[in-house]
């Protein structure tokens, strides 16, 4: 096995925690992040006494404000001369009231599509001077829902819901990984690959602010039952960021370890640049 030097986002708990854990018992150079200081410290120490890898390093982050995925980028780049695979899996869900961060962005939006997407381009940099590097961004199968999109509400000024808000924004970030693949071609760099995944459905604390709604404790209580471990559900993540089986595959969508299926309707190369070109205009001041 060739050692990996590896970022994963979001893991400070649940599928990110179980990733990293996993990808430094391997043997792997990682960088993990997470939001809180205290308890991404805890998490980092906890992997280095189990695994006995010693190349595991946290940097802190709050990916919900472009402010800060750019000082975070920043470090990266001030500590690795290259990136060999890059975990997206930081996300949020949020309640029925429309947030927004100090920035002026939708909440969920901001950390579920506005977060990876700056945070790969400000690390292609570093990508590029791998051998073979990847890109693993975690979606969910939510994508599905969500209904038609506005583009002149993208950020849903005007209709929001936590349904509509989460499900679209993962499947603007799956549209916006496909269209990194393009991009990249385009440029003529071919040594990425940008994949993205949906974990099923596991017990982690990403709903921690939706949880608050009465309706959705009520369904998450009767669906637990039927809840992944979160080891399974960061199998796809660390199978796609370590194994030969897809080596030089690009712009898929997987879970459970196997390609899936996308419907027609979701596969949108007019929708994939309409996203990107609104992300692009929004980071703008990220990317100079």
């Amino acid at each position: 096995m060739d050692k990996k030097i590896i970022l994963v986002t979001g893991a400070s708990s649940g599928i990110g925690r179980a990733t990293a854990l996993e990808l430094a018992q391997q043997g792997h150079t990682l960088i993990i992040h997470g939001r809180n200081v205290k308890k991404t410290k805890e998490v980092c120490d906890e992997i280095i006494a189990t695994t006995g890898n010693n190349d595991v390093e946290m940097l802190t982050a709050d990916l919900s404000l472009m402010t800060e995925v750019k000082a975070f980028a920043d470090k990266v780049a001030q500590k690795y001369d290259h990136l060999d695979v890059l975990i997206n899996n930081a996300g949020g869900q949020f309640g029925e009231t429309r947030e927004v961060t100090k920035e002026g962005h939708e909440k969920t939006f901001a950390i579920n599509t506005l977060a990876p997407y700056l945070l790969t381009r400000l690390l292609l940099p570093l990508l590029e001077k791998s051998q073979s590097a990847r890109v693993v961004t975690v979606s969910s199968a939510s994508y599905q829902q969500g209904g038609e999109v506005d583009w002149n509400d993208v950020e849903f000024e005007k209709k929001y819901s936590l349904t509509r808000s989460y499900g679209q924004s993962k499947r603007y970030v799956w549209w916006l990984m496909r269209q990194f693949a393009v991009e990249q071609e385009k440029r003529g760099v071919r040594n990425i690959a940008f994949n993205t995944c949906e974990p099923g459905s596991a017990q982690t604390n990403l709903a921690r602010e939706s949880q608050k709604e009465l309706w959705f404790r009520i369904l998450l209580f009767l669906w637990k039952p039927m809840m992944w471990s979160v080891e399974k559900a960061a199998a796809t993540s660390i199978w796609l960021a370590t194994s030969q089986d897809v080596e030089g595959k690009t712009g898929g969508f997987y879970g459970n370890k196997r390609a899936l299926k996308v419907k027609h309707k979701f596969i949108s190369a007019e929708s994939q640049k309409k996203i990107w070109d609104y992300c692009e205009q929004a980071c703008k001041h990220f990317l100079k």
